[in-house]
């Protein structure tokens, strides 16, 4: 089996046909009647290893070219034609899928009303519960010798339209911060966001409209939760709103999909591009 293996291999390589490219650039690998050039290869001068890069490119090209050879020498007819039908059937269906796409998309509306959202909640209540916590939170990461400390904790409690202006003109004194209370967040994300709070210690820290102040070594954590949503709770609206302009968006695709299914019939019958024989 070695034997006629190599065989087939030195049979490979040494049928090179003689080079007739167009290609003005360099000749870089061969690989039986198949030729690698220099403009085939991806710039990879920007990488300090950028020579390794290059030739695991050649090489992974040459690889792929001799398997592909020895493929077509070692796979029987019947494969190789069932591998053909393949290709064909897949070469159509990308062409048709396109064709599809860029009709559907130039037809499709694609505005989705705040009475279509409406709704499309209402009517799905029951398939909206949540199986996590959500919650609602301001946040903010205050260098702890910062002069205007106090007015920040204040702004951050109370949160009027004065406080939002005044945290917002100092907001580049603020190693961190997330300002915005009215987005729902995982626990997962609000962990994340917020540093100082994790799974372990959350029954201390999120409490519902107080003002948690946590010090460390460089800074004053100041975090104050506006709402929580716990799992099995009905998801808000606002939280699933660019969801549901999806979900209704695919279903018009869908019926529009369908209708042009019937219609090419119609229309391909109607001009007698299509006979159907009795």
């Amino acid at each position: 089996m070695r034997q006629k293996f190599f065989i087939i291999i030195v049979a490979l390589f040494s049928s090179c046909s003689e080079l007739t490219s167009t290609k003005s650039d360099k000749l870089v690998s061969r690989v039986g009647d198949n030729y690698l050039y220099e403009s085939d290869i991806p710039d990879f001068s920007g990488y300090e290893d950028s020579l390794i890069r290059k030739k695991n490119f050649i090489d992974s090209w040459a690889r792929e070219n001799i398997f592909f050879d020895l493929s077509l020498i070692n796979l029987d007819q019947k494969s190789i034609l069932s591998l053909d039908n393949l290709i064909k059937k897949y070469e159509r269906d990308l062409y048709i899928n396109s064709y599809k796409d860029l009709l559907v998309n130039s037809m499709v509306d694609s505005i989705i009303t705040d009475d279509e959202i409406d709704n499309y909640y209402n009517e799905n209540l029951n398939n909206f519960k949540l199986n996590e916590d959500l919650i609602q939170f301001r946040f903010a990461k205050v260098p702890s010798d910062n002069i205007n400390l106090n007015k920040i904790r204040n702004g951050i409690r109370r949160y009027n339209i004065f406080d939002k202006n005044l945290i917002d003109s100092l907001s580049f004194q603020l190693a961190s911060y997330n300002l915005n209370d009215t987005l729902w967040y995982t626990m997962r994300d609000f962990f994340n966001q917020v540093g100082f709070v994790n799974y372990e210690n959350q029954k201390k820290y999120v409490k519902k409209r107080q003002l948690i102040s946590k010090k460390d070594s460089m800074y004053v954590n100041l975090l104050f939760i506006n709402d929580i949503l716990d799992a099995n709770s009905v998801a808000p609206k606002s939280y699933l709103s660019e969801r549901i302009k999806s979900i209704i968006y695919n279903r018009r695709k869908i019926s529009l999909i369908k209708q042009l299914n019937k219609d090419i019939i119609n229309d391909a019958i109607k001009s007698n591009k299509y006979e159907l024989y009795k």
